[in-house]
């Protein structure tokens, strides 16, 4: 199940030593390294300084250009980078007695929305109470991976993640829904594991309904990558098809394959997308999902 690390002592170290710590323990791709980090992560933790001379060095520079290279939204903020891994804090606010302003809260931070990472994260409570999450998890190898599909989701526990506490989210496994903190807005760390080989499909989830709610597809290139391929169901020609069909026998991303494949079928509307994927597509993934697509008509109008 997800993991969880307290530290009970106020022992603190500094984020420079922290840096240094991490950078010699952690190696890429290596879960078990940035489990060994949680230690030094609640270390730092305690330490209340850090983040704010993290915070007044950067307002007496040119405020235009701070985060410009961060594809996170506002919520996010990198601290270090490097090839093995990345620091970043995050903060959770109160939900606010606006309706339209708690509307863009709860779409902005995430709240109320079920959901697994296909990454490695290590995060600690740095200020509050935290966020409540609740946790499940599931067999990421035992899905296909379309909207509407019944999952086995196993319960796991609710939680706060509070000052010196921390939590290990496994990727593709575990699946997280969060709340937001209910005394005090909250701030977190994490520390996430660069991997070049990470799972490429991610997921929202109906825990009620144990089932796929939507894919997730996070990042500027992967929303650029697919929304080509909904582009494609409105303006296209033979050759679109015949470059769609390609795509969905030959490209490396599976959830490529099986996207264009669903793209397909929006396209020509025909059974016979499915039947010739059945046939020749040798991924076996994209196969199951054109079983699902001929006998339920997946992606049809």
């Amino acid at each position: 199940m997800a993991l969880s690390f307290s530290i009970q002592s106020d022992e603190e170290i500094s984020f420079d030593d922290f840096i240094n710590t991490v950078t010699n323990k952690i190696k890429k791709k290596d879960e078990a390294s940035l489990l060994s980090c949680s230690d030094v992560l609640l270390k730092l933790a305690n330490n209340k300084q850090f983040f704010l001379d993290f915070l007044n060095t950067n307002l007496m520079g040119d405020v235009n250009k701070f985060q410009l290279h961060n594809q996170y939204s506002e919520q996010s903020y990198i601290l270090h980078e490097t090839p093995e891994y990345f620091v970043r804090l995050t903060y959770w606010p109160i939900l606010s007695s606006n309706k339209s302003i708690r509307d863009a809260q709860n779409k902005l931070f995430s709240y109320g929305f079920a959901h697994d990472h296909n990454f490695s994260l290590l995060t600690a409570g740095y200020k509050g109470q935290g966020y409540k999450t609740d946790l499940w998890e599931y067999d990421y190898d035992q899905v296909i991976g379309y909207a509407g599909e019944p999952v086995d989701l196993r319960f796991l526990e609710s939680t706060y993640l509070s000052e010196k506490k921390a939590l290990y989210f496994r990727p593709s496994k575990d699946i997280h829904c969060q709340f937001p903190p209910e005394e005090e807005d909250a701030l977190a760390i994490n520390i996430i594991l660069r991997s070049d080989d990470k799972r490429e499909r991610q997921y929202a989830f109906d825990t009620e309904a144990k089932k796929i709610k939507s894919l997730i597809y996070e990042g500027g290139n992967n929303i650029g990558k697919f929304s080509i391929l909904n582009l494609a169901q409105f303006i296209h020609n033979d050759r679109t098809v015949d470059l769609l069909e390609q795509l969905s026998n030959n490209h490396e991303d599976g959830l490529i394959r099986q996207e264009s494949l669903d793209t397909l079928h929006k396209i020509t509307s025909s059974e016979d997308v499915w039947k010739e994927a059945l046939k020749k597509n040798t991924d076996p993934r994209v196969r199951a999902y054109a079983r699902i697509g001929l006998e339920a008509n997946l992606g049809g109008d």
